[in-house]
């Protein structure tokens, strides 16, 4: 495999991306000084002679500049309009090969599109070299229930979210919880989509104008997504919608004892990787955690410290601790 490539140098990719950045919104420019500020570290003298040389300030001669850039009121512009294409390595195709094999790429790349990837990076591609399989880019294990099947429908109901998202347009969905309610035809505003690592699963943070508070839906359990019109005042919205959010922000945080054995820590931050946590070591191999959650993320906090298992203890606030003593002793009953 290949070690160095000239290309993944890193003030090439400052520059591909400087350059890049600044065809398309001149207001990104920097000024000369902000320009080796952020190309400085090293005191080498030939790295001097590169920052000077890329500034057009080198005065030995003027073959030693590089031409790139030319000042224009304290801003430094690409000196041509073009864009710089993104160079790749093959490690790097072969990777994103895969990805696309990945059932996941349907959600966000269109068949056509996809195939055509597929196709061009499989002629830089030989397996024998680069035999890269779903289990080296996912390593997580994920038990059957967690795992998501990206099926026709799911693709559908995805994208027009996406869109309603991006139009910024009222939706009404099917929604099936998990309680066994079905909410038919419920008029919403989407917020945003949002992935698990942990359980391999999206969901969509929105407004349902019936409820008038911010709920989260499990994309699994949605069955029917309709666009509608436009929202007005979508900009006072969103800034209304984060207050409220915001406002169900529990004040304490959940307080873990974690025993770390058993690789019990390392499973812990696994599955509050999604949450505001702080950590500190309380001695004798044993951790505190601190995790910070809204309101409506209770139940999924107790089902992650059930799954954790004796090696946790639950410390504080009340409410969780006195849930996940009910939701141990009713499983105990049941299995009696």
């Amino acid at each position: 495999m290949e070690l160095f490539n000239k290309y993944k140098n890193k003030n090439f990719a400052f520059l591909t991306n400087y350059i890049n950045s600044c065809i398309n919104d001149e207001s990104l420019a920097l000024t000369p000084e902000q320009l080796q500020s952020l190309l400085s570290g090293s005191s080498q003298s030939t790295f001097e002679e590169f920052i000077l040389a890329l500034s057009n300030q080198n005065t030995n001669a003027d073959e030693y500049n590089a031409s790139l850039l030319y000042e224009c009121e304290g801003a430094m512009l690409p000196l041509r309009q073009v864009q710089v294409p993104i160079r790749t390595t093959i490690a790097e195709k072969a990777w994103l090969f895969y990805i696309l094999h990945n059932s996941k790429a349907d959600l966000f790349l269109d068949f056509e599109l996809k195939n055509t990837l597929i196709n061009s990076l499989e002629k830089d591609i030989c397996s024998r070299t680069y035999p890269i399989q779903s289990q080296y880019i996912d390593i997580r294990d994920l038990s059957p229930e967690n795992h998501m099947s990206i099926t026709t429908e799911l693709i559908v109901i995805f994208k027009a979210i996406v869109n309603a998202i991006r139009l910024h347009k009222y939706i009404r969905v099917t929604n099936n919880t998990f309680s066994g309610h079905t909410y038919y035809q419920q008029k919403i505003i989407p917020y945003k989509l949002e992935y698990s690592s942990q359980y391999d699963s999206f969901s969509l943070s929105c407004y349902p104008l019936d409820v008038k508070r911010p709920v989260k839906m499990n994309l699994k359990n949605i069955s029917e997504v309709i666009v509608e019109e436009s929202i007005g005042n979508y900009n006072d919205f969103i800034r209304k919608f984060e207050d409220q959010l915001e406002q169900t922000k529990e004040k304490d945080p959940v307080k873990i004892e974690i025993i770390n054995k058993a690789e019990a820590y390392d499973r812990c931050a696994y599955l509050f990787s999604s949450y505001n946590t702080f950590c500190y070591d309380l001695g004798d191999e044993k951790l505190q955690m601190n995790i910070y959650y809204y309101r409506f993320q209770q139940e999924e906090i107790v089902q992650n410290i059930l799954f954790l298992g004796h090696y946790v203890k639950v410390l504080s606030p009340k409410n969780i601790v006195d849930d996940v003593i009910s939701t141990i002793k009713a499983s105990y009953e049941n299995y009696e």
